[in-house]
């Protein structure tokens, strides 16, 4: 199983070089950029990580994909340390991709 970092080495070969942050106002990418609102995104692959046996280190990097084409990643812990916001937003992510086009 890979690790955090070789995840998103392998994400940026594939074009998702950029960073989305969950923040107030929407999805903000790298952290001064454009603000998306979850309607605006899509994920393309989530990969779970496991680096070891605390699960405290447990996170799954999501691909992520925006109307506009900006690619990029978003890594969300996989522990009861989970943002609100940003297990909110994995959640209506998850349904858009479920939903009929």
């Amino acid at each position: 199983m890979m690790n955090v970092a070789e995840l998103q080495e392998q994400a940026s070969r594939k074009g998702f070089s950029h960073s989305f942050i969950v923040d107030d106002d929407g999805v903000r990418c790298d952290g001064e950029g454009k603000i998306y609102q979850a309607s605006d995104l899509k994920i393309i692959h989530s990969e779970m990580v496991g680096e070891g046996t605390d699960p405290g280190d447990d996170a799954t990097l999501y691909m992520i994909e925006a109307r506009d084409g900006a690619k990029g990643t978003m890594i969300i812990p996989s522990s009861f340390h989970t943002d609100q916001n940003k297990a909110d937003l994995i959640d209506h992510l998850r349904n858009n991709a479920k939903e009929p086009k």
